[in-house]
């Protein structure tokens, strides 16, 4: 007697899933102060896109990811490392937990915040 094992369902992540992962993600990333508002784009009305707290998520038609991260650094970082860091973190993140290729990663770095009195 033999067992074939066939699929029982389906596994469906929603998109919004996906931003919340890369979200935390790059809070995670040291130099990372927070998430930065995504600028107002009226070419982007139209697309398949979730847009979440400084996340911009698009899911090709194979189920490859772009993802467009917005974020505020610290002062005093170095701001390219800290951004590769968050794109590794955001594609090791997607790819650990749910299995799905990461296209691309871009990080905006929008902002600099400094605490009052800080030296520049």
């Amino acid at each position: 007697m033999s067992e074939t094992r066939g699929s029982i369902g389906r596994i469906e992540v929603a998109p919004g899933v996906l931003a919340t992962i890369a979200l935390n993600a790059a809070l995670r990333v040291e130099g990372v102060s927070k998430m930065a508002p995504i600028p107002a784009d009226g070419t982007r009305l139209f697309r398949k896109e979730v847009r979440q707290d400084g996340v911009l998520l698009q899911v090709g038609d194979q189920n490859q990811v772009k993802i467009d991260i917005y974020v505020i650094m610290d002062p005093h970082v170095n701001i390219m490392e800290a951004s590769r860091a968050v794109q590794k973190a955001v594609s090791e993140a997607i790819d650990t937990m749910v299995g799905i290729p990461v296209e691309a990663v871009n990080v905006h770095v929008e902002d600099v915040v400094y605490t009052q009195g800080e030296p520049i």
